[in-house]
Protein backbone atom coordinates (compact mmCIF):
# COMPACT_ATOMS: atom_id res chain seq x y z
CA UNK A 1 0.00 0.00 0.00
CA UNK A 2 2.81 2.44 0.88
CA UNK A 3 4.50 1.74 -2.46
CA UNK A 4 1.24 2.45 -4.26
CA UNK A 5 0.81 5.71 -2.34
CA UNK A 6 4.32 6.73 -3.35
CA UNK A 7 3.71 5.93 -7.03
CA UNK A 8 0.34 7.67 -7.27
CA UNK A 9 0.92 10.48 -4.80
CA UNK A 10 2.74 12.69 -7.25
CA UNK A 11 0.49 11.98 -10.23
CA UNK A 12 -1.58 15.05 -11.17
CA UNK A 13 -5.21 15.10 -12.25
CA UNK A 14 -6.25 12.10 -10.19
CA UNK A 15 -8.85 11.74 -7.45
CA UNK A 16 -7.67 9.00 -5.07
CA UNK A 17 -9.96 7.12 -2.67
CA UNK A 18 -7.88 4.82 -0.46
CA UNK A 19 -9.49 1.70 1.00
CA UNK A 20 -12.87 2.46 -0.58
CA UNK A 21 -15.42 -0.39 -0.18
CA UNK A 22 -16.76 -1.81 -3.43
CA UNK A 23 -20.16 -1.69 -1.75
CA UNK A 24 -20.04 2.08 -2.32
CA UNK A 25 -19.32 1.63 -6.03
CA UNK A 26 -21.83 -1.03 -7.08
CA UNK A 27 -25.62 -1.07 -7.36
CA UNK A 28 -25.70 -4.35 -5.38
CA UNK A 29 -24.20 -2.45 -2.39
CA UNK A 30 -21.91 -5.44 -1.80
CA UNK A 31 -18.13 -5.70 -1.67
CA UNK A 32 -15.10 -5.22 0.55
CA UNK A 33 -12.44 -2.50 0.39
CA UNK A 34 -9.96 -2.19 -2.47
CA UNK A 35 -6.48 -0.68 -2.30
CA UNK A 36 -7.52 2.48 -4.11
CA UNK A 37 -10.17 3.90 -6.42
CA UNK A 38 -8.72 6.28 -8.99
CA UNK A 39 -10.76 8.80 -11.00
CA UNK A 40 -8.70 10.61 -13.65
CA UNK A 41 -9.79 14.15 -14.51
CA UNK A 42 -8.80 13.93 -18.20
CA UNK A 43 -8.29 11.37 -20.93
CA UNK A 44 -4.58 12.24 -20.97
CA UNK A 45 -4.37 11.50 -17.25
CA UNK A 46 -6.17 8.20 -17.84
CA UNK A 47 -3.72 7.17 -20.57
CA UNK A 48 -0.76 8.12 -18.37
CA UNK A 49 -2.25 6.16 -15.47
CA UNK A 50 -2.75 3.01 -17.56
CA UNK A 51 0.83 3.21 -18.85
CA UNK A 52 2.08 3.64 -15.29
CA UNK A 53 0.07 0.63 -14.04
CA UNK A 54 1.56 -1.50 -16.79
CA UNK A 55 5.10 -0.26 -16.14
CA UNK A 56 4.87 -0.88 -12.39
CA UNK A 57 2.91 -4.17 -12.77
CA UNK A 58 0.12 -2.89 -10.52
CA UNK A 59 -3.07 -5.02 -10.61
CA UNK A 60 -6.03 -2.92 -11.78
CA UNK A 61 -9.53 -3.17 -13.16
CA UNK A 62 -11.84 -0.73 -14.94
CA UNK A 63 -15.27 -0.06 -13.45
CA UNK A 64 -18.13 1.83 -15.05
CA UNK A 65 -21.34 2.53 -13.19
CA UNK A 66 -21.03 -0.72 -11.22
CA UNK A 67 -24.58 -1.74 -12.11
CA UNK A 68 -23.86 -5.20 -13.49
CA UNK A 69 -21.18 -6.29 -11.04
CA UNK A 70 -20.88 -8.52 -7.97
CA UNK A 71 -17.72 -7.70 -6.01
CA UNK A 72 -16.03 -10.01 -3.45
CA UNK A 73 -16.62 -9.56 0.28
CA UNK A 74 -12.94 -9.61 1.23
CA UNK A 75 -10.43 -6.78 0.98
CA UNK A 76 -8.68 -6.71 -2.37
CA UNK A 77 -5.26 -5.30 -3.25
CA UNK A 78 -6.32 -3.91 -6.61
CA UNK A 79 -6.60 -0.48 -8.18
CA UNK A 80 -10.09 0.35 -9.46
CA UNK A 81 -10.13 2.89 -12.30
CA UNK A 82 -13.37 4.82 -12.82
CA UNK A 83 -13.70 7.04 -15.87
CA UNK A 84 -16.87 9.02 -15.21
CA UNK A 85 -14.95 12.25 -14.51
CA UNK A 86 -12.86 12.27 -17.69
CA UNK A 87 -15.21 10.68 -20.21
CA UNK A 88 -18.50 12.37 -19.46
CA UNK A 89 -19.19 14.34 -22.64
CA UNK A 90 -21.72 13.98 -25.46
CA UNK A 91 -20.42 15.55 -28.68
CA UNK A 92 -22.41 15.83 -31.90
CA UNK A 93 -20.07 15.03 -34.78
CA UNK A 94 -22.15 15.62 -37.90
CA UNK A 95 -25.58 15.80 -39.47
CA UNK A 96 -26.21 13.56 -42.46
CA UNK A 97 -28.93 13.11 -45.04
CA UNK A 98 -32.39 12.00 -44.00
CA UNK A 99 -32.06 13.56 -40.57
CA UNK A 100 -29.24 11.23 -39.47
CA UNK A 101 -27.01 12.55 -36.69
CA UNK A 102 -23.68 11.11 -35.55
CA UNK A 103 -23.05 11.57 -31.83
CA UNK A 104 -19.93 10.59 -29.87
CA UNK A 105 -20.70 9.59 -26.29
CA UNK A 106 -18.03 9.24 -23.61
CA UNK A 107 -17.87 6.01 -21.62
CA UNK A 108 -18.58 7.88 -18.38
CA UNK A 109 -21.89 9.35 -19.57
CA UNK A 110 -24.85 7.91 -17.67
CA UNK A 111 -27.42 6.22 -19.89
CA UNK A 112 -30.08 8.43 -18.32
CA UNK A 113 -28.09 11.51 -19.45
CA UNK A 114 -27.82 10.16 -23.00
CA UNK A 115 -31.58 9.59 -23.09
CA UNK A 116 -32.28 13.09 -21.80
CA UNK A 117 -30.00 14.47 -24.54
CA UNK A 118 -31.91 12.47 -27.17
CA UNK A 119 -35.23 13.68 -25.82
CA UNK A 120 -34.09 17.31 -25.81
CA UNK A 121 -32.67 17.07 -29.35
CA UNK A 122 -35.59 14.88 -30.55
CA UNK A 123 -33.28 12.07 -31.68
CA UNK A 124 -34.43 8.46 -32.05
CA UNK A 125 -32.38 5.27 -31.95
CA UNK A 126 -31.58 4.34 -28.36
CA UNK A 127 -35.02 4.08 -26.76
CA UNK A 128 -34.31 0.41 -25.99
CA UNK A 129 -32.00 1.67 -23.22
CA UNK A 130 -34.77 3.41 -21.26
CA UNK A 131 -34.69 2.45 -17.59
CA UNK A 132 -31.34 0.65 -17.77
CA UNK A 133 -28.97 2.02 -15.11
CA UNK A 134 -25.25 2.52 -15.50
CA UNK A 135 -22.89 4.19 -17.94
CA UNK A 136 -22.45 4.15 -21.70
CA UNK A 137 -19.11 2.34 -21.35
CA UNK A 138 -20.69 -0.53 -19.45
CA UNK A 139 -23.62 -0.61 -21.86
CA UNK A 140 -21.23 -0.96 -24.79
CA UNK A 141 -19.22 -3.73 -23.11
CA UNK A 142 -22.30 -5.86 -22.40
CA UNK A 143 -24.35 -4.72 -25.43
CA UNK A 144 -27.11 -3.56 -23.12
CA UNK A 145 -30.67 -3.43 -24.32
CA UNK A 146 -34.19 -4.73 -23.98
CA UNK A 147 -36.68 -6.66 -26.06
CA UNK A 148 -36.86 -3.59 -28.34
CA UNK A 149 -33.19 -3.66 -29.32
CA UNK A 150 -29.65 -3.10 -28.06
CA UNK A 151 -26.95 -0.46 -28.20
CA UNK A 152 -25.14 -2.33 -30.99
CA UNK A 153 -28.07 -1.48 -33.29
CA UNK A 154 -27.02 2.18 -33.42
CA UNK A 155 -23.28 1.83 -32.76
CA UNK A 156 -20.83 2.81 -35.52
CA UNK A 157 -17.53 2.51 -33.70
CA UNK A 158 -15.93 2.15 -30.27
CA UNK A 159 -12.82 3.96 -29.04
CA UNK A 160 -10.61 1.79 -26.84
CA UNK A 161 -7.61 2.42 -24.62
CA UNK A 162 -5.16 -0.47 -24.93
CA UNK A 163 -3.18 -1.63 -21.91
CA UNK A 164 -0.13 -0.05 -23.57
CA UNK A 165 -1.82 3.34 -23.21
CA UNK A 166 -2.48 3.59 -26.96
CA UNK A 167 -5.88 4.58 -28.33
CA UNK A 168 -7.57 2.36 -30.94
CA UNK A 169 -10.83 2.65 -32.88
CA UNK A 170 -12.83 -0.51 -33.59
CA UNK A 171 -15.72 -0.38 -36.05
CA UNK A 172 -19.01 -2.15 -35.45
CA UNK A 173 -18.47 -4.49 -38.43
CA UNK A 174 -15.32 -5.81 -36.74
CA UNK A 175 -17.13 -6.77 -33.53
CA UNK A 176 -18.79 -10.17 -33.03
CA UNK A 177 -21.67 -8.57 -31.12
CA UNK A 178 -24.47 -10.80 -29.93
CA UNK A 179 -27.05 -10.93 -27.15
CA UNK A 180 -25.57 -9.14 -24.10
CA UNK A 181 -22.04 -9.36 -25.47
CA UNK A 182 -20.13 -6.92 -27.68
CA UNK A 183 -17.04 -9.07 -28.12
CA UNK A 184 -14.53 -6.38 -27.13
CA UNK A 185 -11.00 -7.33 -26.00
CA UNK A 186 -11.00 -7.91 -22.24
CA UNK A 187 -7.74 -6.08 -21.61
CA UNK A 188 -8.84 -2.75 -23.11
CA UNK A 189 -10.92 0.04 -21.62
CA UNK A 190 -13.83 1.62 -23.48
CA UNK A 191 -13.32 5.37 -23.90
CA UNK A 192 -16.59 5.96 -25.74
CA UNK A 193 -18.45 5.26 -28.93
CA UNK A 194 -20.16 6.87 -31.89
CA UNK A 195 -23.86 6.19 -32.35
CA UNK A 196 -26.05 6.99 -35.33
CA UNK A 197 -29.35 8.62 -34.43
CA UNK A 198 -32.13 10.11 -36.51
CA UNK A 199 -34.34 13.14 -36.14
CA UNK A 200 -37.75 12.19 -34.81
CA UNK A 201 -40.87 13.50 -33.16
CA UNK A 202 -40.39 14.83 -29.64
CA UNK A 203 -43.94 13.92 -28.71
CA UNK A 204 -43.56 10.35 -29.98
CA UNK A 205 -40.23 9.99 -28.20
CA UNK A 206 -41.71 11.14 -24.88
CA UNK A 207 -44.60 8.70 -25.27
CA UNK A 208 -42.34 5.74 -26.11
CA UNK A 209 -39.84 6.48 -23.36
CA UNK A 210 -42.61 7.06 -20.83
CA UNK A 211 -44.32 3.80 -21.73
CA UNK A 212 -41.05 1.85 -21.53
CA UNK A 213 -40.31 3.34 -18.10
CA UNK A 214 -43.79 2.51 -16.80
CA UNK A 215 -43.43 -1.09 -17.98
CA UNK A 216 -40.05 -1.43 -16.25
CA UNK A 217 -41.35 -0.02 -12.99
CA UNK A 218 -44.33 -2.37 -13.11
CA UNK A 219 -42.26 -5.50 -13.73
CA UNK A 220 -38.96 -4.88 -11.94
CA UNK A 221 -38.10 -4.61 -8.23
CA UNK A 222 -36.92 -1.04 -7.73
CA UNK A 223 -36.95 -0.93 -3.93
CA UNK A 224 -33.83 -2.98 -3.15
CA UNK A 225 -30.20 -2.91 -4.31
CA UNK A 226 -29.57 -5.31 -7.19
CA UNK A 227 -27.56 -5.82 -10.36
CA UNK A 228 -30.54 -6.14 -12.69
CA UNK A 229 -31.02 -9.40 -14.57
CA UNK A 230 -28.69 -12.09 -13.25
CA UNK A 231 -28.89 -14.53 -16.18
CA UNK A 232 -29.02 -14.16 -19.94
CA UNK A 233 -32.14 -15.46 -21.65
CA UNK A 234 -31.48 -18.87 -23.27
CA UNK A 235 -32.42 -19.24 -26.95
CA UNK A 236 -36.19 -19.27 -27.38
CA UNK A 237 -36.79 -19.00 -23.64
CA UNK A 238 -36.98 -16.53 -20.76
CA UNK A 239 -34.60 -17.01 -17.85
CA UNK A 240 -37.10 -15.34 -15.53
CA UNK A 241 -39.92 -17.64 -16.64
CA UNK A 242 -37.75 -20.75 -16.13
CA UNK A 243 -36.74 -19.61 -12.64
CA UNK A 244 -40.34 -18.85 -11.73
CA UNK A 245 -41.58 -22.19 -13.11
CA UNK A 246 -38.92 -23.92 -11.01
CA UNK A 247 -40.59 -22.44 -7.92
CA UNK A 248 -37.66 -20.23 -6.98
CA UNK A 249 -39.35 -16.85 -6.60
CA UNK A 250 -38.75 -15.56 -3.09
CA UNK A 251 -36.05 -18.14 -2.25
CA UNK A 252 -33.57 -16.54 0.10
CA UNK A 253 -30.08 -17.21 1.43
CA UNK A 254 -29.41 -14.70 4.18
CA UNK A 255 -30.31 -11.29 2.81
CA UNK A 256 -29.90 -12.37 -0.83
CA UNK A 257 -33.29 -13.17 -2.35
CA UNK A 258 -34.73 -14.14 -5.71
CA UNK A 259 -37.11 -11.25 -6.26
CA UNK A 260 -40.79 -11.99 -5.80
CA UNK A 261 -41.55 -9.44 -8.52
CA UNK A 262 -39.10 -10.56 -11.23
CA UNK A 263 -37.53 -14.01 -10.90
CA UNK A 264 -34.41 -13.11 -12.90
CA UNK A 265 -33.41 -10.50 -10.33
CA UNK A 266 -31.60 -11.17 -7.07
CA UNK A 267 -32.06 -8.38 -4.55
CA UNK A 268 -30.12 -7.34 -1.48
CA UNK A 269 -32.68 -7.25 1.33
CA UNK A 270 -30.32 -5.55 3.75
CA UNK A 271 -26.83 -6.88 4.41
CA UNK A 272 -26.41 -9.56 1.76
CA UNK A 273 -22.87 -10.78 1.14
CA UNK A 274 -21.30 -11.79 -2.16
CA UNK A 275 -21.05 -15.32 -0.77
CA UNK A 276 -24.82 -15.41 -0.19
CA UNK A 277 -25.55 -14.08 -3.68
CA UNK A 278 -23.20 -16.63 -5.27
CA UNK A 279 -24.74 -19.46 -3.28
CA UNK A 280 -28.20 -18.37 -4.42
CA UNK A 281 -27.07 -18.06 -8.04
CA UNK A 282 -25.60 -21.56 -7.96
CA UNK A 283 -28.80 -22.91 -6.40
CA UNK A 284 -30.88 -21.32 -9.17
CA UNK A 285 -28.54 -22.64 -11.87
CA UNK A 286 -28.63 -26.19 -10.51
CA UNK A 287 -32.40 -26.21 -9.96
CA UNK A 288 -33.15 -24.96 -13.49
CA UNK A 289 -30.67 -27.45 -14.97
CA UNK A 290 -32.23 -30.35 -13.05
CA UNK A 291 -35.78 -29.29 -13.91
CA UNK A 292 -35.46 -28.25 -17.55
CA UNK A 293 -32.03 -29.44 -18.70
CA UNK A 294 -31.06 -25.83 -19.47
CA UNK A 295 -27.78 -24.34 -18.26
CA UNK A 296 -28.31 -20.68 -17.45
CA UNK A 297 -25.54 -18.29 -18.46
CA UNK A 298 -24.69 -15.45 -16.11
CA UNK A 299 -25.26 -11.87 -17.24
CA UNK A 300 -23.92 -10.29 -14.06
CA UNK A 301 -20.13 -9.95 -13.98
CA UNK A 302 -18.72 -11.71 -10.91
CA UNK A 303 -15.41 -10.16 -9.86
CA UNK A 304 -12.92 -12.40 -8.09
CA UNK A 305 -9.94 -11.52 -5.92
CA UNK A 306 -6.80 -11.98 -7.95
CA UNK A 307 -8.62 -11.04 -11.15
CA UNK A 308 -6.97 -7.99 -12.70
CA UNK A 309 -5.19 -6.47 -15.66
CA UNK A 310 -1.41 -6.06 -15.58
Amino acid sequence: MQALRRILGGTPELELLWGEPMANLTSFRIGGPVACVVRPFSEAALAALVSLMRKEHIPHIFLGGGTNVLAPDESWEVLVIQMNRCLGKIIELSTGSGGKRLVHVGAGVRLSSLLRFCLREELEGVEALVGIPGSVGGAIVMNAGSRDGCIADSLLWVDLLEKSGERRRVYRAELPAKYRQMGLPRDAAVLGGCIELRKGSGRRLRERMGQAMRERRASQPMGFPSAGCIFRNPPQASAGALIEQAGLKGVRFGDAQVSEKHANWIVNRGKASAAQVLKLMEHVEQTVLNRFGIALEREVHVLERGQSLH
